[in-house]
């Protein structure tokens, strides 16, 4: 699983960027921050303000303006975009396992495709399905009749309950559950009777999910995480949630169950979302915000609980007069 480390032209990470390579089309094999800046480095700056402590370096430089100094420089639209890129091109493969460690304990009835690495002490249990080129790492635990698609990185301690599936290419970091039961009870005299969950999980093609992220399987049916969907650490998602693709979920952000969010949808860090609303496509909702009722698409809320922006950053400049408000009223 080893690569070789790879090696570019400034020219060639011009064309991969859809930049324009302005100055000496130096060779670069490293992503470096500028203050570790060499002759074989390639470093994005999103801010030009400390353009003098630049005349000296002799690396490849990637940033969104023209400077007018005899540098290497490639120019895009979009600095931030293409520092994710030339990551993903000089990143090295992350190894969780080879081969398959004679310490994992595999039902006979698993179905392993080319290339599938299982580290120490993963226990894989009937009726498993896994797609080529994906690894586990030590130990995990993947329930009864679990499919994993190809190219997928589970990192260690991550669980999987009967049924769960996931798609090609899904990341999920160590601690990751997928498949636990809901918080669902009903009253009863002699106290709360649990709601047996029967429904399962869809973890969609290039989604992520983030250390100690929960993902509660459906009472009935799906719970669904829809393609590309990145979730952060410690993030709680409840049962029956539908979530769309392209979706960026912060840290320690709590969805109740039977809530469905669009495309694109962005949820802020400790945001929460009660249970049975729609948050529309492309809505955005503010860190520490709290959603009580359904958002239309586009729109932007922030609050506690939340509300349109607009709404919002009005209540609290006038909030902000209150205390000139009322010497007036004393005064008169």
């Amino acid at each position: 699983m080893s690569q070789t480390k790879k090696s570019y032209r400034a020219s060639e990470l011009a064309d991969l960027l859809a930049g324009e390579l302005i100055g000496a089309d130096l060779q670069v094999n490293r992503l470096c921050d500028l203050k570790e800046a060499q002759a074989d480095c390639v470093v994005v700056l999103a801010d030009t303000k400390t353009v003098a402590a630049l005349k000296e370096i002799e690396a490849v430089l990637v940033l969104n303006r023209r400077l007018e100094l005899p540098l290497s420089q490639v120019i895009v639209k979009d600095t931030r975009l293409a520092f994710a890129q030339l990551s993903q091109l000089f990143a090295e493969p992350i190894v969780l396992a080879e081969g398959i460690h004679p310490s994992a304990v595999i039902h006979e009835t698993v179905k392993l495709a080319e290339n599938v690495h299982i580290g120490p002490h993963v226990v894989i249990a009937e009726g498993v399905e896994i797609g080529a080129g994906t690894q586990i790492a030590a130990n995990s635990f993947i329930g009864k009749k679990v499919k994993i698609g190809k190219d997928c990185t589970l990192f260690p301690n991550v669980s999987l309950y009967p049924e769960v599936e996931l798609g090609d290419r899904v990341r999920l970091h160590a601690g990751v559950v997928v498949g636990s039961d809901g918080f669902g009870y009903a009253r009863s005299p002699r106290g709360a009777l649990k709601i047996q969950h029967m429904g399962r999980v869809i973890i969609e093609d290039d989604v992520e999910l983030g250390t100690n992220t929960c993902v509660d399987r459906a009472t009935l049916g799906a719970t669904v995480i829809g393609a590309r969907t990145k979730i952060d650490n410690l993030c709680q998602i409840g049962h029956n949630v539908k979530i769309g693709s392209d979706c960026l979920i912060a840290g320690t952000v709590a969805v109740a169950g039977s809530t469905t969010l669009g495309r694109g949808v962005i949820l802020g860090g400790g945001a929460g979302v009660v249970d049975h609303v729609h948050i529309g496509d492309g809505a955005q909702v503010g860190a520490r915000s709290l959603v009580t009722k359904s958002i239309p698409a586009g729109e932007s809320w922030n609050g506690y609980p939340a509300e349109p922006y607009k709404k919002y950053v009005r209540k609290h400049y006038l909030l902000g007069k209150l205390e000139q408000i009322w010497q007036t009223i004393k005064e008169n």
